[in-house]
């Protein structure tokens, strides 16, 4: 189990933060900021030494800013469709930094939805700290839940929490699986499909296997799969999207949409300058929505 925080959490929210500071793009998630350490606060704060630390992420993890950017568009029209849909319960799976309880409050309160998010002991314990000094305590409709994904039971430790297994849920699952073995990525899809009231769905992000296995030396693949390794958080689960409908299936889930790297250039970056690196994504990233099966 994991003693400190994870690092990629606190990057990928100085990412949304410093997106949502871009001029011509202007990120949705203008509470990512809040969450940041003191330095990083400022970093991204000080126009120059925000522009410094961008060339700097973009060197180390090239296609990953960007990615980053789209994920949180697609993963924020997902919650927003599936609370109008009827969802009632809103699962965070390795929430991080995550900041949806608090950017879309109003829209969880008018469905009379709850939130819960689960994480790492060691990354939930600091979020929480954070939170009460943000907002003075923590918000009655959000739960937090720590779980080892490697170790514990989701269901126990969720039902522990207030989840009902009979309620439809949105599941959220951002910048995870990759960190995962394929057999805590398979647990997780059994338990939205059995543990979860119709009409469930999970959105989830993936890195095509090439990358993991070391094979893929595309734009950003060799750079980000080093980078990681030597941050103590390696690649270890990946899928190409072809795979996905049938390694869905095996576990009682239909793929609804796959969103690739080219799709979410074109929804999301067309007014990004252009020929600039730090707004090119990987082509090795996809997300995907399922549902379980009725």
């Amino acid at each position: 189990m994991a003693k400190k925080a994870s690092r990629t959490a606190e990057l990928a929210a100085l990412a949304r933060a410093s997106m949502h500071r871009e001029p011509a793009l202007r990120g949705p998630d203008d509470v990512a900021v809040r969450f940041l350490s003191a330095p990083l606060k400022v970093l991204v704060s000080v126009e120059p030494l925000r522009r410094a630390a961008l060339r700097l992420y973009t060197k180390l993890m090239p296609g990953s800013y960007a990615f980053v950017g789209a994920r949180t568009w697609v993963f924020d029209s997902f919650i927003q469709q599936e609370l109008r849909g009827g969802a009632r319960q809103v699962v965070v799976l390795g929430a991080g930094y995550d900041t949806r309880a608090y950017r879309f409050a109003e829209e969880l309160r008018a469905a009379g939805a709850c939130v819960f998010e689960v994480d790492a002991p060691a990354t939930s314990r600091l979020k929480q700290d954070r939170v009460r000094r943000l907002f003075g305590s923590l918000p009655p409709e959000v739960a937090y839940v720590q779980v080892d994904f490697e170790r514990d039971s989701l269901e126990e430790r969720l039902t522990a929490a207030g989840y009902s297994t009979t309620a439809r849920t949105a599941f959220l699952w951002e910048g995870v699986t990759y960190y995962l073995q394929q057999s805590a990525v398979e647990q997780v899809l059994r338990f939205v499909r059995e543990r979860s009231g119709p009409g469930s769905a999970i959105i989830f992000d993936l890195l095509h296997r090439g990358i993991v296995e070391g094979s893929d030396v595309s734009f950003g693949a060799q750079q980000q799969r080093r980078y990681v390794q030597r941050k103590g958080e390696p690649f270890i689960f990946g899928l190409d999207p072809e795979e996905l409908p049938a390694f869905l299936a095996r576990h009682g889930m239909g793929l609804e949409e796959v969103v690739k790297a080219d799709e979410m250039e074109a929804r999301y970056f067309t007014r990004a300058p252009k020929d600039s690196t730090p707004y090119r994504l990987a082509s090795f990233n996809a997300i995907a929505v399922a549902r379980a099966k009725g």
